[in-house]
């Protein structure tokens, strides 16, 4: 019999060491994903190798001899790589022969697999993680070797290994030293289940943080008439001595009611109040009395935290092209804070209102279409005066972070807006995280930073709203100064809580972008049920796992609560189009009930209005959860879009998720069947028939299908 004061120390010899440790070593897994976004431009951008049809007319346009090397490289090693490492090879060694690129190439996949084996130790739900931390150790022949300093110590000796596999000059030379490096030969399959292919974020997966979701806001009409009665658009002003624009800091003090009734909105007032160090803010919506009430506080803050520490730092960064008709509700906001900082030397230095460079993500618009409007300086005043980018470029991320480099960072982000109304009265969540995952939050929008301080004379060309002062030419003299307030230097940051996150985004260019792919394999590994409420949701590669799961498993419970899309004025478009198919095979579709009223303004006009299901989240088994910013639809997930969120491993939150959603999904005053049979489209305000919008949903469903394939996204 085991005696109960040894069964502790079993139970802390058998779990990996990352789960002993009481800090994490966040700077290992900064410097992984810096590896991972300096190969990129090398292995996944590169459209030689990219598009299979360039890559086979490049051998057809070898001589006899090196198409004979291709094919030796091709037969030798076809089994043991992915089709797109093993072109990377061919390409870089026969095509077109590059040493150095060939060297990051097999450095890239050799770190591939010891990352696929760092993530199955590290995942939350893995169960045989000291089994699988020993193969880690056996294969890199380090017997000490632990997921929190992976990176930094095998990356020297793998590179090392990988240069000298290159200079190997022969093909046959070259193919039997990979043939002996265990790193090559070594077989993922053999030891891990088929679920474990790729490393979903480089990043990788980050315990020891304190995670809570929070969703409560008010959606009654009353919330919704009383900011449309002081509205700061249509004839209204801003007027910052109104006692409602005051932040009340305890539920009995007057000022503005959201701060005063809203959890999910008294939480950004607590944090900027917590503050010692630092605030990093990106909000891709941020006006109204909402905006204006917090832009008055965080100012006030500001300055009573610079006295106290002189090297106190907020950063708010914005994206102006884009704004959802909501300018006139949105500027007279960042007028007011740029105002206060040109009026204020103490402001000047320790607030930067920086705007987002929305440049280097990949087009929205699908099929090339933007490529077809002219953008010189004679169209792109009439560009400005459009309610959303062009090109559909935006940075849609709902961010805060405090402390960031700290030992006590705070993040918070989520699917809520800063402003009246696109937030005042949505159905929204956010995700709350103290913890390392914190300062990581802070550390993947330090090239965010970096984009809108860009020097490229190109780019610097094409900000918005240049002639009223929101360029950032004033910024580029404190470039650096800025960059090093907000750069993340610490090496460890301690655990505050048990929770394990992964981050889930689209980054500053496309280049990250995991959301999808940490949803489908959610979806994949999803044993009972899958609760889904979201703004959007129309993106073949999720509509088509949810079925191949529902095929797989009849058993499993599928519920998704969609918003009608009333905005768009054409009775449940985008939203339909994939809804009867997902009928059909047993997934259920509820619509919330959503207010719509038409509102009256200073001006005399009037706007009809319609609340909006906001919420982005997805609950699986009721044990993790996914939230954020990101909308599944294509142009979201495929990188067009800034965006944030993360998956979050924690019971209590599921089961809390779980409860929620069923209360509503079963109560008929929250949401409603849809009708899918009877549907019938609107377009230009005209109701068609049903079979005509059957024949729309159809059309539109096979775009979205092929619109990869004819676009050539890989």
């Amino acid at each position: 019999m085991i005696k109960a004061h040894v069964i502790p120390l079993i139970l802390l010899i058998a779990l990996p060491a990352i789960v002993r440790a009481n800090s994490f070593s966040i700077r290992d897994r900064i410097l992984t994903q810096n590896f991972y976004l300096e190969t990129y431009p090398v292995l996944f951008k590169e459209k030689a190798i990219k598009d299979s049809q360039i890559f086979k007319d490049n051998l057809k346009d070898l001589t006899k001899e090196k198409r004979e090397e291709a094919y030796k490289l091709l037969e030798a090693l076809d089994t043991d790589l992915p089709a797109h490492f093993l072109k990377a090879i061919i390409h870089y060694k026969v095509i077109n022969p590059n040493q150095k690129k060939l060297i990051q190439v097999l450095n890239f996949i050799f770190i591939h697999k010891i990352l696929v084996l760092r993530d199955a130790i590290d995942h939350p739900q893995t169960q045989n993680a000291p089994a699988i931390l020993n193969v880690l150790r056996t294969l890199t022949e380090h017997g000490q070797l632990t997921t929190q300093n992976l990176f930094r110590t095998m990356q020297p000796l793998i590179k090392e290994k990988a240069q000298l596999i290159a200079d190997v000059g022969k093909t046959e030379a070259f193919i039997t030293a990979l043939q002996n490096t265990k790193l090559f030969t070594f077989k993922i399959e053999d030891h891990l289940s088929g679920q474990y292919h790729s490393p979903l974020s480089y990043l990788g997966f980050i315990p020891g943080n304190k995670v809570k979701v929070i969703s409560e806001n008010r959606v009654d009409l009353d919330r919704i008439n009383w900011l449309n009665e002081r509205v700061i658009f249509k004839g209204g002003v801003l007027d910052m001595d109104q006692p409602y624009i005051e932040m009340p800091m305890r539920p009995s003090d007057n000022g503005h009611p959201v701060f005063r009734e809203d959890p999910i909105f008294a939480k950004i007032r607590d944090l900027i109040g917590e503050a010692r160090e630092s605030i990093f803010i990106d909000i891709f919506l941020f006006g109204g009395t909402i905006g204006a009430t917090l832009s008055e506080f965080l100012i006030e803050q500001t300055l009573l935290k610079a006295a106290e520490n002189p090297n106190f730092k907020v950063l708010i960064l914005h994206d102006y092209a884009t704004h959802y008709n909501m300018l006139e509700e949105m500027m007279p906001v960042f007028e007011y804070i740029k105002k206060a900082r040109e009026n204020s030397p103490i402001l000047k230095k320790h607030l930067f209102l920086l705007q987002a460079n929305i440049q280097r993500h990949p087009s929205g618009i699908p099929f090339g279409l933007s490529d077809y409007i002219k953008k010189d300086e004679q169209t792109f005043p009439a560009l400005q005066k459009q309610h959303s980018y062009y090109e559909s470029k935006i940075d849609h991320s709902k961010v805060i972070v405090i402390d960031g480099n700290t030992l006590y960072p705070k993040a918070y982000f989520g699917s809520k807006n800063w402003t009246d109304h696109s937030g005042g009265y949505y159905y929204d969540d956010a995700i709350l995280v103290e913890g390392p995952a914190a300062s990581l939050v802070q550390h993947s929008y330090y090239r965010d930073i970096e984009a809108a301080l860009t020097e490229d004379p190109k780019e610097r060309k094409w900000f918005y709203f240049q002639e009223e002062g929101f360029s950032n030419e004033n910024y580029l003299p404190l470039k650096m100064n800025i960059l090093k307030s907000f750069a993340i230097t610490q090496d460890k940051v301690p655990f505050t809580g048990r929770q394990t996150i992964r981050l889930a985004e689209a980054d500053v260019d496309g280049t990250i972008k995991n959301t999808r792919n940490i949803l489908i394999d959610m979806i994949i590994k999803a044993q009972k049920t899958i609760h889904m409420e979201q703004l959007f949701l129309y993106d073949k590669y999720i509509v088509d796992a949810l079925i191949k799961k529902k095929i797989e498993n009849p058993e499993i419970e599928i519920r998704i609560i969609l918003d009608h899309n009333g905005n768009f004025g054409m009775n449940g478009l985008p939203n339909t189009i994939f809804i009867a198919e997902m009928l059909k095979y047993g997934i259920e579709v509820r619509a919330r009930k959503t207010l719509g009223l038409t509102a009256s303004f200073p001006d005399g006009t009037t706007q009809e209005y319609h609340q909006k299901n906001h919420r982005k989240i997805t609950c699986v088994d009721g044990e993790v959860i996914l939230g954020g910013s990101s909308n599944l639809n294509p142009d979201t997930l495929q990188g067009s879009f800034r965006e944030f969120g993360a998956q979050v491993f924690d019971a209590q939150e599921g089961i809390l998720f779980d409860q929620r959603f069923l209360k509503d999904w079963h109560d008929p005053e929250k949401t409603m069947l849809v009708d899918i049979e009877n549907f019938q489209a609107k377009i230009g305000g005209k109701e068609l028939s049903k079979k005509t919008s059957r024949l729309i949903n159809d059309i539109a469903a096979q775009l979205l299908r092929s619109k990869d394939l004819i676009e050539k996204r890989y």
